[in-house]
C-alpha cells in the first residue's frame, strides 16, 4: 500500500493533560450507588449482613467517584474508575489480600477514545457542583480555538455542545502584529461552573459564560433532547483586553472560592527581570483579583498583592473553607487572601523581602519547585510532584479564621509528572510524558504497619516483564494484591525524617497504570528478508 502524506504508526501515549469530572454520570447517580441497601439486608443472615454493611461503609468512604479525562497530544480519552469494596473478613490487616482503607482493588475502564485533528493545548472541566447535572469538557487548540464537549447517552460518547473561535480576519487585531506565540491558549473554569476563562494571544482573556440551569443549546431538529439533567454548557463569550487593565506578562491565573460573583486571580509581572539582574530587581511579580460581572461585562480589582518573587510561575486556588490562593515559586511558596498572607522558603536561593517585612520561615531540607505539578488531596493538604519525581505534601495550617503557617514534608518518589488531578476522595492520577501514568489510592491516617503487603521500603523493577508493544495495559486488582509490593509499579518509598512532618499521615497504593511507549529518541526500520 502507498500513502500520499503519512500514516500514523503509533498514536501518542504520553499524557500531557488530565482532569477529573462527572462526565458519564451525575454525582447523584454515584451517591445513590454508594448508599447502603436498606431492604434485603435486614432479612439476610448475620454474616451476609456484616459483609454488606462493611461493603456499604467502604463505598461511603469512597464517595461519588468522577471520571478521569486524559489528553495525549491529539488523543482524548475518558475513563471510569471501578473500585471493589472489601468484604468484612478482608477489611483488616491480616493476610496477603488485605484491603487498603476498605477497598480491595481499583482499575481504569476506558469509556471512549477519540483521535482529534489538532493537538490539545489545554483542558478544563466545567462543573457547577450540582447533584443532578453532568460536567462538560473544555478543550483549547492553537491559536485561539475552544471546544466544549458533553457526554451523550444516545451515542455513548462525546458530542460538541459549543465551539468558539477567535481567529480569522475579524480577530487579526488581537495578535498585535505577531505571527506566532510561545504558548497556546490556557483555559480554566470557575469552581461553581458559572463561567470559564481562556488566555489567548498572551494578553486576551476570553470569558465563557455558562448557561443557566434549565437552558440548553439544543437545535430545532432535536426537540426531545433538552434535558433536566443536561451537562454544563456555555451560552456566550466575550473578550477582556488585559492591557487595558495594566496587566502585562501574565504567567498564570485561576478562579478562587468563596465569592458571590466569579473572582479571577491573575499572576503577572509588572517589570520583567532575569537571573542576571536579581541583585537589583527581584520581587517583580504580583497577583490581582478581578470580580467578573458577566451581565455588565465589568471586572473591577477587589484586592491585590505585590512584591512576589520573579520566579513565581503557578497559582493554586485553596478549597473552602480556607479560600485564597497559593503562589508557587521555584524557591518559595506564598499564601495570599483578601485578609492575610504567609510564606515559606524552600532553599537558600529564596530572596527575602525588602524593608521592614518579617523574615520568611525556612524548611530544614533543600527542595526546588520549578516545573512542579500539584493537586489537592484535602481542603488543607496539597501534593506536589517535582521535576525529579519526588512527592511533597504541603499543609495549610488553618485555625478556623486565618492561615497561621505553611508546613512542607517529603512523602515518596514516583514518576516525573506532566499533570496531576484528584479523583474523588480516595484516588489521584499522575500523568507523565516520560513514564507510565499512575492511578494511586491514598488514605489519610492509615498506619503503614497495618499494610505489610501493600507498602514496602524498597521496590523491584517489574516493568521489564511487561509487553512493550502493547499500547495500554490495565493491571487487574487481583494481580496487584499478589505482588509483594504494590508500589513496585514505579512508586518508591523515599521518606526522610524532618521537623515539618505533618501529624496527619497519608499512605499510598498504586492501583492501575497507563503504559507509555517512549519518549523515542531515534528509530530506524528496513525491509524484511
Amino acid at each position: 500500500m502507498s500513502y500520499a502524506a503519512y500514516k500514523m504508526k503509533h498514536w501518542p501515549t504520553g499524557i500531557e493533560h488530565c482532569a477529573a469530572g462527572f462526565i458519564t454520570h451525575r454525582p447523584s447517580d454515584a451517591a445513590a450507588f454508594s448508599a447502603p441497601a436498606a431492604g434485603p439486608a435486614a432479612s439476610s443472615s448475620g454474616a451476609d449482613s456484616d459483609a454488606d454493611s462493611s461493603a456499604a461503609a467502604a463505598r461511603r468512604r469512597l464517595g461519588p467517584t468522577p471520571n478521569l479525562v486524559v489528553a495525549a497530544a491529539n488523543v482524548l480519552e475518558v475513563y471510569a474508575v471501578r473500585a471493589e469494596a472489601a468484604p468484612a473478613a478482608e477489611d483488616g490487616a491480616g493476610g496477603a489480600s488485605a484491603a487498603f482503607d476498605g477497598i480491595l482493588g481499583a482499575r481504569l475502564e476506558l469509556v471512549c477514545h477519540y483521535r482529534l485533528h489538532g493537538n490539545i493545548e489545554s483542558m478544563a472541566v466545567l462543573s457547577d457542583g450540582a447533584e443532578n447535572r453532568r460536567d462538560s469538557i473544555a478543550l483549547a487548540f492553537r491559536d485561539a480555538k475552544i471546544t466544549c464537549l458533553e457526554f451523550d447517552d444516545a451515542i455513548h460518547g462525546l458530542r460538541t455542545s459549543s465551539m468558539h473561535c477567535f481567529e480569522g480576519p475579524e480577530w487579526q487585531h488581537l495578535k498585535r502584529g505577531r505571527e506566532s506565540f510561545a504558548w497556546g491558549p490556557v483555559i480554566k473554569s470557575d469552581p461553581l461552573g458559572r463561567c470559564g476563562a481562556a488566555l489567548i494571544y498572551g494578553l486576551q482573556m476570553a470569558i465563557l459564560k455558562a448557561a443557566q440551569v434549565g437552558q440548553s443549546l439544543v437545535g430545532e431538529d432535536e426537540p426531545t433532547r433538552a434535558l433536566s439533567s443536561s451537562a454544563v454548557r456555555v451560552e456566550s463569550s466575550y473578550l477582556i483586553d488585559l492591557r487595558a487593565l495594566e496587566t502585562n506578562h501574565v504567567k498564570d491565573f485561576t478562579f478562587v472560592h468563596g465569592y458571590i460573583e466569579p473572582v479571577l486571580v491573575i499572576l503577572h509581572e509588572r517589570e520583567p527581570t532575569w537571573t542576571g539582574r536579581i541583585s537589583s530587581k527581584h520581587h517583580t511579580c504580583m497577583i490581582s483579583a478581578f470580580s467578573i460581572s458577566m451581565t455588565l461585562k465589568q471586572h473591577p480589582v477587589i484586592w491585590s498583592a505585590a512584591n512576589l518573587p520573579h520566579d513565581a510561575y503557578q497559582i493554586l486556588s485553596v478549597p473552602p473553607p480556607i479560600g485564597g490562593v497559593l503562589v508557587v515559586c521555584a524557591n518559595s511558596i506564598h499564601y495570599h487572601s483578601q485578609s492575610t498572607s504567609c510564606s515559606l522558603a524552600l532553599n537558600n536561593f529564596s530572596s527575602q523581602p525588602d524593608g521592614s517585612s518579617p523574615e520568611i520561615p525556612k524548611i530544614n531540607f533543600h527542595v526546588e519547585l520549578d516545573a512542579a505539578k500539584a493537586t489537592w488531596l484535602s481542603n488543607d493538604i496539597v501534593m506536589f510532584s517535582t521535576k525529579t519525581g519526588e512527592m511533597l505534601l504541603l499543609t495549610v495550617v488553618y485555625d478556623g479564621r486565618t492561615v497561621r503557617r505553611l508546613d512542607l514534608m517529603k512523602s515518596k518518589a514516583s514518576v516525573i509528572s506532566s499533570g496531576a488531578t484528584t479523583i474523588g476522595s480516595s484516588f489521584f492520577f499522575l500523568g507523565s510524558r516520560l513514564g507510565d501514568s499512575l492511578l494511586v489510592q491514598y488514605s489519610c491516617g492509615v498506619a503503614t504497619s497495618a499494610l505489610p503487603d501493600l507498602i514496602d521500603e524498597r521496590s523491584g523493577d517489574i516493568d521489564g516483564d511487561l509487553p512493550f508493544s502493547k499500547r495500554l495495559k490495565r493491571v487487574p486488582s487481583d494481580i496487584l494484591q499478589d505482588v509483594t509490593s504494590v508500589e513496585e509499579l514505579s512508586f518508591q518509598n523515599n521518606m526522610l525524617p524532618n521537623s515539618t512532618e505533618s501529624a496527619q499521615k497519608i499512605s499510598y497504593v498504586v492501583r492501575d497504570k497507563l503504559i507509555n511507549v517512549g519518549p523515542l529518541k531515534d528509530f530506524s526500520y528496513g525491509l524484511r528478508v
